[in-house]
């Protein structure tokens, strides 16, 4: 249900202006110009990248389920639609503390070397020195062996220390009994195995794939903790290029740079060798994502700001209608200025 919810709140959102494949690449935390400026357009932070493997057969059969529930329509160019149904669904959804724009995927790999530190520390205290690691990925292995060899790893201070820090994370007032759950269950230590997501799913009586959806939304309220906490120190280093850096993709970040360089549009085109429409969304991008950036470059005939407050009294982020109201103005001067108009509202409020 929490799945389909999240759907329905995309949906209800983009408001009959993106097909019903928009959420999936959004969940997919898909790099393209149009679904990166649809994360703060619409206001989808929470969203993105909230599924990186999502399959279309699994978001597809969802759809289906919702259609048959009568939770939405979608007509024949594929543009979909919230009913009544799928509002009152939509009235009881749970306020939920993501930040897939800020992690994008990473909490995943911060939770992999979590669990292959506590169970190397639980086996050490318990002086058993023969597992099969939790985590089979080398580049986590190799980063667990790096982080344990920067500390007294196998003294009792050490262990005492580290598992200080958990007892304190874990006591936020934003974790829910459900949160400290999957996290006990899924961790593994001596002579504890972690509890698979369909024994999970079967316990609790719950879909997986919320399962998965609470599991993410307790690791990024735990990174979040261990960001304002000075006293997690050891967790802390755990989290090491787990948050972006930047919100800008890694391409992005190369135009940026060559713009900040004094480069123009068109040089920055041919020392990428980068068709235009790639800059452009670099561009746009920026204008979301860079305080310091200015569109008012693009144009030179008009007031950028009077503009941005014309295009939002329109009320709409489709293109082909923002176009028909401003024929004098391209596509990408039209991108530009709902880039630079800020993001809508990404609170719950349905």
């Amino acid at each position: 249900m929490l799945f389909q919810q999240i759907i329905l709140h995309m949906v209800k959102r983009l408001n009959g202006e993106r097909t019903i494949s928009a959420p999936l690449h959004l969940m997919r935390g898909k790099r393209s110009g149009q679904t990166i400026q649809d994360v703060k357009s619409y206001g989808f932070t929470k969203y993105f990248s909230l599924f990186p493997k999502l399959s279309k057969k699994t978001y597809d059969q969802s759809i289906q389920q919702m259609i048959d529930l009568g939770y939405i329509t979608v007509n024949v160019n594929l543009i979909p639609r919230t009913t009544e149904l799928g509002l009152s669904v939509l009235q009881n959804m749970p306020n939920l503390r993501l930040n897939g724009w800020l992690y994008r995927g990473n909490e995943r790999i911060f939770f992999q070397r979590l669990s292959l530190v506590t169970q190397t520390l639980s086996h050490i205290h318990a002086k058993s020195m023969s597992f099969v690691p939790v985590q089979k990925d080398e580049k986590i292995q190799k980063w667990v062996r790096h982080y344990l060899k920067g500390f007294s790893y196998q003294s009792q201070e050490f262990i005492q220390s580290f598992y200080q820090e958990l007892t304190t994370v874990f006591q936020s007032a934003n974790l829910s009994d459900l949160h400290l759950s999957l996290l006990s269950h899924r961790l593994s230590g001596f002579e504890v195995s972690g509890v698979t997501w369909q024994q999970l799913s079967h316990a609790l009586n719950e879909e997986e794939i919320d399962l998965h959806i609470r599991f993410t939304e307790c690791i990024h309220i735990i990174l979040d903790e261990i960001s304002t906490n000075s006293n997690l120190a050891l967790l802390f280093q755990m989290s090491e290029g787990i948050k972006t850096s930047t919100p800008l993709t890694e391409s992005a970040k190369k135009t940026a740079n060559l713009y900040q360089q004094g480069y123009t549009f068109e040089q920055i085109s041919a020392l990428r060798q980068l068709k235009t429409s790639t800059i452009e969304d670099h561009f746009v991008e920026m204008a979301m994502n860079e305080p310091s950036f200015s569109i008012q470059l693009f144009f030179p005939e008009g007031n950028s700001d009077s503009l941005i407050r014309q295009i939002g009294h329109h009320q709409t982020k489709k293109l082909r209608t923002l176009k028909e109201a401003f024929p004098d103005y391209s596509y990408f001067q039209l991108r530009l200025l709902l880039a630079a108009g800020g993001e809508s509202n990404d609170g719950e409020s349905v």
